[in-house]
């Protein structure tokens, strides 16, 4: 499975898809872009993240994606819509190239490709373990005992504590409060790397934003079923 596929169906952002992410990014890793000082007390800089995350109710915004490979080879890029609103919903609508839409509402996971008129079903906890990507929607102490965070100025570094993810790192880019950009690294050594725009922050969503009524007529591939 693909970084991009993988993403997206958690929403990943796509979220997020996750999510917020940094203009002119590159191979390089976000955080060496700035100068501050490293904050290694990993307490104190997961409780800084936690701290961010969570004044965050709601995020709206257009996103653009970039996957590459080691070699930093472009090998994917999109861009479309991210909805995301605690606890652990998230709205993904990739519209270019591509359609794909994903929709994770707390329980289950719904990946949309209108191309082949398929809708797979997936249990969201089974979809977030070891995966940094479930700590932008989450207030879980569990969950967030899962991971490591290293803090340089307003970029975060998080690591599964266990190596048998996909996804090996997440970072975090916050701009005056604001989440604008985050990248992955999976363990093919691919960089997914997001830039939100247009971002609307913590505004009441209506309920139908994180529900999907499967069309008429598209196969369904439930993953959920025993």
């Amino acid at each position: 499975m693909s970084l991009h596929t993988t993403i997206a169906k958690l929403s990943v952002v796509t979220l997020v898809a996750s999510s917020w992410l940094l203009a002119s990014l590159s191979s390089t890793p976000l955080l060496a872009a700035s100068d501050a000082p490293l904050i290694v007390n990993a307490s104190l800089a997961k409780t800084e993240l936690r701290q961010r995350l969570e004044a965050i109710s709601s995020l709206q915004s257009t996103f653009t994606q970039t996957v590459t490979d080691e070699a930093n080879n472009l090998i994917h890029s999109s861009s479309g819509n991210l909805v995301l609103q605690q606890p652990n919903r998230v709205y993904w609508h990739a519209q270019i190239p591509d359609e794909t839409l994903v929709i994770a509402n707390g329980d289950k996971v719904f990946y949309v490709d209108d191309f082949v008129e398929q809708v797979s079903i997936f249990n969201q906890a089974d979809m977030v373990s070891d995966n940094p990507l479930m700590l932008l929607t989450s207030t879980d102490d569990n969950v967030w005992e899962q991971f490591s965070v290293t803090q340089q100025a307003d970029s975060f570094e998080v690591t599964p504590s266990s190596a048998q993810g996909q996804i090996q790192g997440l970072t975090l880019v916050f701009t005056q409060g604001e989440l604008r950009a985050f990248t992955l690294l999976d363990n093919q050594a691919q960089r997914s790397e997001f830039v939100l725009s247009n971002i609307t922050m913590n505004m009441p969503l209506p309920v139908s934003q994180f529900q999907y009524d499967i069309p008429v007529g598209y196969s369904i591939d439930d993953q959920t079923q025993p």
